[in-house]
């Protein structure tokens, strides 16, 4: 992926566009920085100029960088400027992937993963360009970056989701059928959704009856009538939304989306982009099924009806879900995450596969990223980022699964993002959640091998996902042969905890962007004392036991857990009434 320098092509834009003299002169001297001083419209003008010539620029230096090699690819312009090269080597990086369909789900992108350590041989031969894609990659990346032309060149790396999930998943329960979509819900309270009484990560958080150490204090702030505003847009980057599950289906909770995978081997639907987000599958060789895990991150969100006799609860129970289809086939490529948070921000349209702009009517004020890639930050999502933010979106991303520091992944390690790390329903940081001072606070994402409440089910985070494996009818723990939700665990079910959180707020109080991040970290947040989460030593390396002897660590986990009881005990008069 390379970045163009648009600040050269700024000045030029301008002088052909007939703008005063001294605007020419500004940008010539500043470039983007005296772009943020002008008028909206004219900045998206000189913007979309620029970019034109810089991207075109940079797709020259790319084809003559790759003709000097001898190696065969393809030179695509994505919309916000970014210029992807795909190499067409006798290997693909898909086939790297599958060749390695023996190892677990969690492993596949290892086969493709860049180590920037290196570097390309001085001598190289044309048959150890065309058999080695990885060696291609670094030798392409090493001579555009000696060009010194472009902002950033970095491989288009493969993102994942990072979850786990029991094979015993939920069933809906008999003598209930899915109803017609409905009008906003407006009581407030426990909700009556059968499956609710096992959504131990809404409860209010404590050890008394009804509540859970571990809970986040969704109920409580339901209490206080407040449950939403569908005015208010999460935008949730993952693997699609399954449209045919029942509670999704008959949901007035799901705006228009997109699926955003370029790439039509790892979309696996048999075409590019589109307006279709329908979860077509994101298994990683004939022996592993589909996760279809942005239905169960959505479904935490509030993609299904709540209060409505059926299934289960979501965060929010009044909000508009935009599904963004990014994740496919044994992971999803960089390039398609970058343009997906452009999209989805509102900030540029995608361009489908049939050469048509797919535009976003409905650009979210929260992004959901529950994904994770091991390598620094890409400045191209960075980039992305930064922007999205600048347009006052709040972005949610998962911290990871590795009981690793959180430093080595992405998104988690980038600037301008909520990183959530995974509490367990007994209040303490999950074995497996990823740790340090990137964390920002701790949600809940479960513990599929624990039942600290002694209910028969598993402690993990229950949510929309239907399968024909494994299932069970939760009424009778029954063998059935279809369900649908699922028990799941990972910081990929805590950052959607979080999302939901910031969509109530938003609807309770109207802010958005900064003002509203900082609303979450000031009312719903229950403050470390030392900024440490508690772990059990037994389930984690490296941990530091809390005192001498101790079967309990701690590890740096952000400034709190997540908690709505305490924004439901702070709400003021004039704020209840909004």
């Amino acid at each position: 992926m390379i970045g163009p320098r648009i600040d050269a092509e700024l000045a030029e834009a301008a002088g052909e566009m007939g703008l005063a003299s001294n605007v020419v002169r500004a940008l010539r001297a500043n470039g983007a920085a005296a772009l943020a001083q002008l008028p909206d419209e004219l900045e998206g003008q000189l913007r979309t100029a620029a970019e034109t010539e810089a991207s075109a620029e940079a797709r020259a230096r790319a084809r003559d960088v790759l003709s000097r090699l001898g190696v065969q690819g393809e030179i695509d312009v994505r919309p916000g400027g970014v210029v992807t090269v795909n190499l067409a080597g006798r290997v693909s990086p898909t086939q790297l992937a599958y060749a390695q369909q023996t190892q677990p789900y969690q492993e596949m992108p290892q086969a493709i993963e860049w180590n920037a350590a290196d570097r390309c041989p001085r001598i190289v031969t044309q048959a150890q360009l065309e058999n080695d894609i990885a060696l291609a990659t670094r030798c392409t990346i090493q001579r555009l970056e000696a060009a010194r032309a472009f902002e950033y060149v970095e491989p288009n790396f493969i993102a994942r989701p990072g979850f786990d999930r029991l094979p015993r998943p939920q069933k809906q329960q008999d003598g209930q059928t899915a109803q017609t979509a409905s009008a906003p819900a407006r009581a407030g309270g426990a909700p009556n959704d059968p499956l609710y009484a096992l959504q131990w990560h809404y409860r209010p958080n404590g050890a008394g009856r009804g509540q859970s150490p571990g809970g986040a204090g969704f109920v409580s702030f339901w209490e206080a009538s407040h449950v939403g505003s569908r005015d208010v847009r999460v935008a949730v980057l993952d693997t699609g939304l399954d449209l045919t599950h029942p509670e999704i289906n008959a949901s007035s909770n799901i705006a228009p989306g997109i699926d955003m995978i370029a790439n039509v081997q790892r979309g696996g639907d048999g075409d590019g982009i589109d307006a279709d987000a329908q979860d077509a599958g994101d298994r990683c060789g004939a022996a592993l099924e589909n996760s279809y895990h942005g239905t169960h991150v959505a479904g935490t969100i509030g993609a299904a009806n709540t209060n409505d006799r059926v299934g289960v609860a979501g965060g929010a129970w009044n909000v508009t879900i935009v599904p963004v289809r990014v994740l496919g086939r044994c992971g999803g490529e960089l390039a398609d995450i970058v343009s997906a948070i452009r999209w989805a921000a509102g900030l540029a349209p995608a361009i489908g596969a049939n050469g048509l702009q797919i535009n976003n009517q409905t650009p979210a004020h929260i992004i959901n990223m529950s994904l994770t890639l091991q390598a620094p930050c890409p400045a191209s999502m960075q980039a992305a980022i930064d922007d999205a933010v600048a347009n006052d979106v709040v972005i949610v991303v998962a911290a990871g699964n590795k009981a690793d520091r959180a430093a080595l992944f992405s998104p988690a390690n980038c600037d301008n993002v909520i990183v959530v790390g995974a509490g367990d329903a007994r209040g303490g940081l999950s074995f497996y959640s990823n740790f340090g001072p990137e964390l920002d606070l701790i949600a809940p994402g479960g513990d599929v091998f624990s039942d600290s409440d002694s209910d028969g089910r598993p402690d993990g985070v229950l949510s929309t996902r239907a399968t024909t494996a494994g299932c069970y009818d939760p009424a009778n723990q029954n063998s059935t042969d279809r369900c649908y939700y699922s028990f799941l665990q990972g910081t990929s079910m805590a950052a959607p905890h979080v999302s939901a959180a910031l969509a109530l707020l938003a609807a309770q109080t109207g802010l958005r962007g900064r003002p509203l991040e900082e609303a979450l970290f000031a009312r719903a947040v229950s403050p470390f004392a030392d900024g440490f989460g508690q772990i059990e030593c037994a389930r984690s390396r490296n941990a530091t036991p809390i005192s001498a002897g101790s079967v309990t660590c701690a590890r740096p986990a952000g400034r709190g857990r997540l908690d709505m009881t305490r924004a439901a005990q702070t709400i003021t008069p004039a704020a209840a009434s909004q």
